[in-house]
This record gives C-alpha cells, structure tokens and sequence, in this order.
C-alpha cells in the first residue's frame, strides 16, 4: 500500500570512461559491494563499460581483481612489432583502423561474460558506444553483452573498429563518457552515484596533442553542465565521486594496485553520502 502512495525510487551507478580506468573502477565498485550499496542499474562507458559488465554479473569484485592486477601488456598486445607490421600491409593502409584487433582482449573477458545477453544479467546494465554506422552515441542494453563491450573500449587506434550485428562502433567515450542520459529521464531513479577517475595523464609537449586533449575536455565540461541541469530539472540527486590515481599506461599496469586501492577507499570515504538518501520517502513526512 505505501508503494502504491509513495513509488519506491531507486538508485543508479554510472562508471565513467577512463585512459586504463578498470583498476580503480574495479577498487570503487568492491568498495561500493562492501559498504552495501545495490543499485538497480548501472552504465557504463569504455574502461567503465568493462568493470560495469562484470559488475552486473552479480559476482564478487574481489574475484576479478587477481585478473586485473596480474594484467600484462603480453596479454591484450596480439603479438611483436612484426606480427603487427605484417597485419597492417595483409589488410592495406585503408582497412586498418588499430593496432590491436580486440581478440586477446576478449580471450581475457570471455570466462566472465561469456556468450551472457543482456536480459540475463541479475543487474541491468547499459554499455555507452559511439555508432559510426549510424553517426550517434548508443547506449546498449540487449544483445550480447561482450560484444558490448569490446564496442566500448575499442579505443580510436589502438584498437580496431569494432563490428557486430552488420554495424560498425568505436570507444563509447567518444560520444558520451557519462552515460546517465537515460538514468535522468527514468522516473523510477531518483540518485545517480557517478565515478569518475582522475589519472593525472601528462600533459603532452606536443602542440597538436594538447590541442585536441583540450577540446575533449572542454566538450566533456560542457556536456556535464547540461546533464546536471536536465537532472536538476528531473529532481534527479546527481553524486559525482572522483578518484584520483597515478599515472598508467600499457607500457606500465605497475601503479594499478594503488589505483585499486584508491577507488576502493573513494566509496569508503563517501559512505554516507552514497547510502544517506536510500530510505523510502514516506519515513521524513512524519518527521
């Protein structure tokens, strides 16, 4: 009867893009198991996407974490320098849009997500991509869910465009590194919990380089705004959680532990703003 009166509302988590954000994604989302936070959805773009899917299998952070640690450059690489020139000239200049083709990648994911759909997930899960196909960011929440994935994360020439389902996609940071679009216009959610990472990445000396890095941080900033507007509007309680890390890069996964750590102490020290609001709204009217 008191639903009925008073809709039970519940919680949402978004894991941001993030250059090699899953260690402290993986840190945060073990942190947020830990502290008792159960959201109904999460979503996620690139390295979020990754941490996001295993998240919502409903298994425990803490067994993946021996996987990400112990991760490698070997294991996604595909290869020696000869191996990737020799690729590059069987499929010509025109067809290569990566350096790596994903499959290592999704050799390493394939025992945890397997051939999962969407649907059979105990978490709904929506993963951000950028459609090249059809010129538009996405955010995928049936089919398969590595597919999915692998789609999120192909970062621009690294990796390779990414196909399935006869349609072309690249990292979902591209066209929206906070997917929470969708969370927003749910009346069913009421809080959004948003991680975001920091990893102090240099700044570049080269002039081109900054340039371009400038404008996606500019464009992110700017996109933000509007998402906090439009869920101010919607009565949407936004908790935007940054964590800061060091440095990482495929050269050097070495810092990942204190990553991890990082994000794991993030959700610890916003306990009770991530739990403060989780009871029912009837409680505080008689207040």
């Amino acid at each position: 009867m008191i639903e009925l009166i008073f809709p039970k509302k519940y919680s949402a988590l978004c894991l941001k893009s993030a250059f090699f954000g899953f260690f402290a994604h993986t840190g945060f989302v073990r942190g947020l198991q830990e502290i008792g936070f159960k959201p109904a959805i999460v979503t996620g773009s690139s390295s979020g996407a990754m941490i996001g899917a295993l998240y919502a299998t409903g298994r425990e952070m803490v067994d993946f974490e021996s996987v990400v640690l112990g991760l490698k450059k070997k294991d996604f690489w595909e290869g020696n320098s000869l191996t990737l020139l020799g690729r590059l000239l069987k499929k010509g200049w025109n067809q290569s849009s990566g350096v790596l083709t994903g499959k290592a990648t999704r050799k390493i994911l394939y025992p945890y997500l397997g051939n999962k759909k969407f649907s059979e997930l105990p978490i709904k899960l929506g993963i951000a991509v950028s459609n090249l196909s059809k010129n538009k960011r996405e955010l995928i929440t049936e089919g398969n869910v590595l597919d999915a994935v692998m789609a999120s994360i192909a970062f621009p020439f690294l990796y390779e465009v990414q196909e399935f389902q006869g349609q072309e996609f690249l990292d979902g940071g591209i066209g929206d590194g906070e997917p929470i679009k969708e969370l927003i216009l749910d009346p069913s959610i009421d809080r959004i919990v948003i991680h975001q990472i920091n990893n102090n990445r240099p700044v570049s000396k080269n002039m081109m380089k900054r340039a371009l890095d400038a404008s996606v941080q500019i464009i992110e900033t700017e996109t933000e705004d509007l998402k906090t507007l439009l869920a101010k509007e919607k009565g949407k309680k936004l908790i935007r959680l940054e964590t800061n890390t060091p440095y990482l890069s495929p050269n050097d996964f070495s810092k990942g532990k204190f990553a991890l750590a990082e994000g794991r102490g993030t959700a610890y020290k916003h306990k009770a703003e991530i739990l403060g609001d989780m009871e029912l709204p009837i409680f505080g009217l008689f207040n």
